[in-house]
């Protein structure tokens, strides 16, 4: 009997089919949009508050599980859902055109009557005011085992800071990580006579900030840093949107009272 051909093509089909298909426990497209259209205003609040969300991480976890429960969805749908559509970027990207659309529109609608826009979280984190962006090298990027030489993603400032005293701050939106998957992140400003370092874990998908203050007198030359995976997996698809670099020119972490 002579091999068919179709078989072989048809059962390739079935296969792109099952590994594209969402699984029952993942939000649909379009309540992923929704859920993210809410996370991300949430996160907005916290970005341009950072100074009172950071010291009432309580007051944090209570914004964002108000959006869960309006949405009638646990931390671990959210998580598991955005672990799944880490790996289908094309269908990600898709839900960001639209929210990139809907911020827009959002935007458009305020200013018609004579309110203050939010920044779109999606497409620019929120920056305080008397902050300076820096330049770098990428701002949205995907990584894999295979992109990681020595397990680590390097990142720096590509301008030398002159300035004294302030504070040197990292934002960014990652996807993709896990129970497993717990890299950290490192950053460092450069002085004239001392480095300051700064390590933090990342250990949830979403917004992460994270700043060094620059004692008075002190001048921040430099600012670089890694992201560092102690162990990978080679499907791994994590994706960081967003990945900005920008020096305040007052401190950003919240002095306490005198005793």
């Amino acid at each position: 009997m002579k091999n068919n051909p179709i078989i072989p093509v048809l059962f390739l089909a079935f296969l792109f089919l099952a590994c594209n298909t969402r699984p029952s426990y993942v939000l649909s497209e379009t309540k992923m949009e929704k859920v993210l259209y809410d996370v991300y205003l949430a996160e907005a609040e916290i970005s341009s508050n950072y100074t009172v969300f950071s010291s009432d991480s309580a007051r944090k976890q209570e914004l964002l599980n108000s959006v869960l429960k309006k949405h009638k969805i646990t931390e671990a749908v959210l998580d598991t859902s955005l672990a799944w559509y880490s790996g289908h970027l094309e269908k990600y990207f898709k839900i960001h055109e639209n929210l990139s659309k809907r911020y827009a529109e959002s935007a458009e609608t305020l200013r018609k009557q004579g309110a203050t826009p939010a920044i779109p979280p999606n497409s620019n984190i929120a920056l305080r005011s008397g902050t300076m962006v820096l330049p770098i090298k990428k701002e949205r990027f995907l990584l894999n085992a295979s992109d990681l030489p020595n397990n680590a993603y390097t990142f720096k400032a590509d301008t030398t800071l002159s300035n004294y005293g302030g504070a040197c701050e990292l934002q960014l939106h990652i996807w993709g990580l896990s129970a497993s998957l717990r890299p950290t992140i490192t950053l460092c400003v450069q002085c004239k006579d001392t480095i300051l370092i700064k390590r933090d874990i990342l250990n949830h998908n979403g917004l992460f900030q994270t700043s060094i203050d620059v004692v008075k007198g002190k001048q921040a030359q430099k600012l670089y840093g890694s992201i560092y995976f102690p162990q990978t997996d080679p499907e791994m698809n994590v994706f960081i949107q967003n990945f900005t670099l920008s020096y305040s020119f007052r401190p950003l972490s919240i002095s306490q009272p005198a005793k």
